[in-house]
């Protein structure tokens, strides 16, 4: 009867679709298997046009001689998408794919719907690491002056404050088992670094505040290539790592005891858990900028179209949207959409998010009503 409960209190995240349509396995495939394939085209689509798109516009031919070693294109062309246009193109597909995977991680490891990647608060000490060193202290920057230094400072401080926050928290998490503390310290912690900024931006000169409104308001067309191998690093691990956690985070949709006696050895799949997508928010804010929404509505874009919980599904196909919203919008932030103009990258995705969430909460509401 318990067991029975705990799968009623996973919807609307369980396998909709052979309990209530009654598909056989061999169409359930094939659908997956489409799905799987249009969005990794759509990927391609957009990675294509982004890279062509710019001030200096590219042909699709050209772009695609390049990135497939097929055909001939012009020197020129070729440094400026190898050189310019390709790291921040890699950057935020891995930062969307992983993004989207490490919030649908934290949404079955809390049994929160609404949790994501910054759920722990890093991104608000990776925000307060970079604060320190741009506005500095009596309104002279530390490290102001510095060139390439002065990035690295920024970029290094960034590093160091989401570290901080994340020792604080994988300690509570350690010596804590209930998720529910642990989310709650988070929240604290990032509304502590988030105090910690608003009095650093009272007491500087207005001039620089301008340099931390451009570190927080989310871009991946400054990335090198120096900075995305980090990057790589980084998120390649969270997306290895969620290969391994799949099964064991299934276990958990049906409660912690439940997969205990499975033998998932719980606190071990939790630390983990936190560790990577934690480690996972700081570095991409610290390179990238907050990118917010994108943790918290792939998983259930995901969800949704695959009509199952099934995280040896959900994870990839997360990924997959992840990484093509993050790259639309980037698209749209740069200046080439709708508007003309740049944008934050921040502000797109809350756009793309922010109906999802409104979704899951109206649909979440006529389920439970439906019981």
């Amino acid at each position: 009867m318990g067991e029975q409960n705990a799968q009623e209190q996973t919807t609307p995240w369980t396998d909709e679709t052979s309990r209530e349509r009654g598909d056989r396995p061999s169409g359930r495939a094939g659908h997956v298997a489409l799905l799987f394939l249009a969005l990794a085209a759509l990927l391609a689509g957009v990675v294509v046009v982004l890279i062509a798109q710019g001030s200096i516009a590219i042909p699709l031919g050209e772009v695609t001689a390049v990135l497939t070693g097929w055909g001939d294109a012009s020197e020129i062309h070729r440094t400026i998408v190898v050189d310019a246009r390709l790291p921040k193109v890699v950057a935020g597909l891995l930062a969307g794919a992983a993004l989207a995977v490490g919030g649908a991680q934290m949404q079955t490891l809390f049994r929160n719907p609404l949790a994501d990647p910054f759920v722990l608060g890093v991104s608000s000490g990776a925000v307060l690491g970079a604060s320190v060193v741009i506005l500095g202290t009596g309104g002279v920057g530390w490290l102001a002056g510095l060139g390439v230094l002065s990035q690295l400072g920024v970029s290094g401080a960034a590093v160091a404050g989401a570290a901080g926050v994340l020792l604080i928290g994988l300690g509570v998490a350690r010596r804590v088992g209930d998720p529910v503390v642990v989310l709650v310290v988070g929240v604290v912690l990032g509304y502590l670094a988030g105090a910690a900024v608003d009095v650093l931006v009272y007491y500087t000169d207005p001039d620089r505040l301008q340099a931390l409104t451009a570190f927080t308001r989310g871009s991946v067309r400054n990335v090198t290539w120096d900075e995305l191998r980090i990057i790589a690093i980084v998120c390649g691990a969270v997306l290895g790592l969620s290969v391994f956690l799949a099964q064991p985070l299934n276990a958990l949709l049906l409660g912690e005891r439940y997969a205990g006696t499975l033998g998932v050895h719980v606190r071990r799949v939790r630390l983990l858990s936190l560790a990577g997508v934690a480690v996972l928010s700081g570095v991409t804010t610290a390179y990238c900028g907050t990118i917010g929404f994108v943790g918290l509505a792939a998983p259930h874009l995901a969800r949704g179209l695959l009509r199952t919980a099934d995280h040896r599904l959900v994870l990839p196909m997360s990924a997959l949207i992840g990484a093509v919203v993050v790259l639309a919008a980037e698209y749209v932030a740069g200046g080439n959409g709708l508007t003309g103009t740049a944008l934050p990258l921040n502000s797109v995705t809350a756009f793309v998010g922010a109906p999802v969430i409104l979704w899951v909460l109206l649909t979440g509401r006529v389920r439970g009503e439906g019981r």
